[in-house]
């Protein structure tokens, strides 16, 4: 049912039975474009105006944009709008594939950031503000890029001084130049026991010797990591203590400050990766705000908006500035000017802040999916629900059997590699749980993962 049958100005009639105002969207529409009310190329309102006129917020008109896409009964066309799509008959079973779900690859699911790029653009194109981005602008970023970078930083528990913030190509970008300041080829870098592949990747490019430190269910020990500082001599520590990926786990207040006493007693450097922290609605204090003279904080744009537009933020001691500057020089000049100006452009409008609700939303819905369905097998969660979950591998099954029979059922999983030798209880998988298009891709592919780890293992490698 709908209020009107009008191409451009279509109106849900949304339920009212309690649930999820984005699924009714959603309900709605399939209903509609089922009864025909609907036909294919009509084009929707976009969310803001859709959101207006049934008095929604834009996260839950983007929520509901997404999952309608994701179930193909629309498709958003940059620069053009959201139009509903001609709906194709199920696929008959005989002779087909099903396709493979990415569990392994850490993104945000989709809440409507593609439109609101879109949108972002179209203005930075009529208002006449493309050509002055498009030339050789300074390294460190647009000024007026970090001016209003500076304060979402600060939103999300890192002040910072403009003087030090610098855009980067996303947050591995930062990652690689923070450790070209305080490490060398060879050099030993301290980090988790199962760490960021990209850390990894590095590592193995510029001939980094990764050393993972122990840990618990907080993070990091402060008494495993200054016993691995004495040993092994390093003076850098990677680390993420919020959500860390791939286990999860998020410090506490104090396991930071403990962390950031036996850094300065060290005499040391920490490369922190804080990406997860706009999960939190009440964000804990970065370790770097703890010893700003000893860190290099980096962020990105990536798991709150799109990973695409390789958009990331460091804060760099001050001693560091020029070498920073001048190692964004010698790495790609700049970071896309153009896209910051559409990271600006969302912070100012309020629309970045929306999105980041939207995401924790999004996050939320889906963790409770994941413990609906595999339950005790997940770790709980610590904090604030992100994108991935540790699972801890099973007595009596062994990780590359769990790989394997997850690639047979069209499951794609990763396993983290170890830095050191782990005893047999602390291995596990990390379960990304954002890149499945939909949460009912989602659920299928968790309900398939349950059956595996119900049944007996039984592989065969012949």
């Amino acid at each position: 049912m709908s209020q009107t049958a009008a191409t451009d100005d279509w109106r849900p009639l949304l339920s009212v039975d309690g649930g999820p105002r984005y699924l009714a969207f959603v309900q709605a529409l399939e209903n509609d474009v089922q009864a025909g009310i609907l036909k294919p190329g009509t084009r929707l309102l976009p969310q803001r105006d859709m959101a207006q006129r049934l008095g929604l917020s834009v996260g839950t008109v983007s929520r509901a944009y997404a999952e309608a896409e994701a179930r193909g009964l629309i498709s958003g066309e940059v620069g053009r709008g959201t139009f509903v799509q001609r709906r194709r008959p199920p696929a008959s079973a005989a002779g087909t594939t099903p396709s493979s779900i990415n569990l392994a690859l850490n993104v945000p699911p989709s809440t409507g950031e593609d439109e609101l790029i879109a949108s972002v653009l179209s203005e930075i194109l009529a208002d006449g503000a493309l050509p002055p981005l498009l030339g050789y602008l300074p390294h460190q970023g647009v000024p007026a890029h970090r001016e209003i970078m500076a304060p979402w930083l600060k939103r999300f528990g890192m002040p910072c001084d403009v003087a030090n913030l610098f855009v980067t190509h996303g947050g591995q970008h930062a990652i690689s130049i923070a450790l070209n300041m305080v490490a060398a080829p060879r050099d030993v870098v301290l980090t988790e026991r199962f760490t960021y592949s990209g850390m990894v990747a590095l590592s193995a490019q510029n001939g980094y010797r990764l050393h993972g430190v122990d840990g618990d269910a907080d993070g990091l020990l402060p008494s495993a990591l200054d016993r691995a500082f004495t040993e092994t001599g390093a003076k850098v520590l990677f680390a993420t203590p919020t959500l860390q990926t791939p286990t999860g786990t998020v410090m506490t207040p104090e396991r930071r400050a403990g962390i950031a006493e036996v850094i300065r007693k060290h005499d040391a450097y920490l490369i922190e990766d804080d990406v997860y922290a706009f999960l939190f609605a009440s964000p804990l204090p970065p370790v770097s705000m703890l010893i700003p003279e000893r860190a290099f904080y980096v962020t990105s744009f990536a798991k709150c908006l799109a990973p695409g537009l390789r958009i990331g933020a460091m804060v760099a001691p001050e001693p560091f500035r020029d070498r920073c500057i001048n190692a964004i020089r010698a790495t790609g000049w700049m970071a896309s000017p153009v896209m910051a100006e559409v990271v600006a452009r969302l912070i100012h409008s309020g629309d970045l802040l929306r999105q980041v609700h939207a995401k924790r939303a999004a996050a939320t819905q889906r963790n409770t999916i994941a413990d609906r369905v595999l339950g005790t097998w997940l770790t709980p969660i610590a904090g604030a629900p992100g994108f991935h979950r540790w699972l801890p591998i099973p007595a009596g099954r062994t990780l590359i059997a769990l790989v394997t029979q997850a690639a047979q059922a069209g499951i794609t999983i990763a396993p983290p590699g170890a830095l050191q030798q782990v005893d047999r209880g602390t291995l596990g998988i990390r379960l990304c749980l954002g890149h499945p298009s939909s949460e009912a891709m989602l659920e299928n592919a968790l309900l398939k993962l349950r059956h595996i780890l119900e049944t007996a293992e039984a592989i065969s490698f012949v």
